[in-house]
């Protein structure tokens, strides 16, 4: 006779992995790549836009085609709970295409730390909600949501965007502590209620970018910043009261 258990146990789906074939063929039915295991295949150069990877395995995946130089189309692709944090292969999306793309996680990060505090034990791979070792070099990102994420920062596993093009983007509820912005394209992006942004780096030009990026719905928080601002200018508004670092421009 079985147990209880047993019974949940025949109901909780078991990531599948896949080979580099077994993506193909799922791609040519137009079959989605939910809760699948695909973890260090080199994916580089295959189609993925609009395509779902919901609750997947992508830790140490490669979308970067090294002899071509070129990165992969994952437009509009949805990457929401997938595993990427990961302090071994890093997760490279160097040139990619992500434009509209969603990173991140459901749970919310504070919610999901408290949790974890609680629990008393380490968090396994699934349940970082970060996006350590995230190497996104040189990578469209435009109009990108990002939610819910550890970014990693003073990890020595930090997410990268150098060159990288974030114009437009959304990042709701993230840890941004000491992620370097200086060296990406930051237009017209929003930071919304981050849970710290002490240490990140960005450089003189993209002060006023990031003045107008950050938004706080805790208004007592947000009136506060405001007054900041009006006192001391958006410099030190941004030095003093999140502590980012402001690199000057060298040639």
């Amino acid at each position: 006779m079985k147990k209880f258990k047993e019974f949940l146990e025949q109901k909780m789906e078991k990531p599948i992995k896949l080979t580099r074939e077994d993506v193909i063929k799922r791609l040519e039915k137009g079959e989605k790549l939910e809760n699948c295991n695909l973890a260090d295949l080199d994916l580089s150069g295959l189609n993925f836009e609009g395509k779902s990877f919901r609750d997947s395995d992508i830790r140490g995946v490669t979308l970067y085609n090294e002899s071509q130089k070129e990165g992969t189309n994952i437009k509009n692709a949805d990457f929401t709970d997938a595993v990427i944090a990961d302090p071994g292969l890093e997760v490279l999306f160097a040139l990619v295409n992500a434009e509209g793309t969603t990173f991140g996680f459901t749970e919310n990060l504070l919610v999901r730390r408290k949790r974890q505090r609680e629990s008393g034990k380490i968090p396994e791979a699934a349940d970082i909600g970060g996006l350590f070792n995230f190497n996104g070099s040189a990578g469209n990102f435009k109009k990108t949501k990002w939610l819910n994420s550890d970014f990693g920062g003073g990890s020595g596993y930090e997410t990268l965007f150098p060159n990288a093009d974030l114009s437009e983007a959304e990042i709701t509820g993230c840890d941004l502590n000491q992620i370097d912005f200086s060296k990406t394209k930051i237009d017209n992006i929003k930071i919304i209620d981050p849970l710290t942004l002490q240490g990140m780096k960005i450089n003189v030009n993209q002060i006023e970018t990031l003045t107008q990026a950050i938004k706080l719905t805790n208004k007592e928080a947000q009136s506060e910043f405001l007054k900041e601002i009006e006192a001391k200018g958006s410099r030190k508004a941004l030095e003093d009261f999140f502590e980012i670092v402001i690199a000057e421009i060298k040639d």
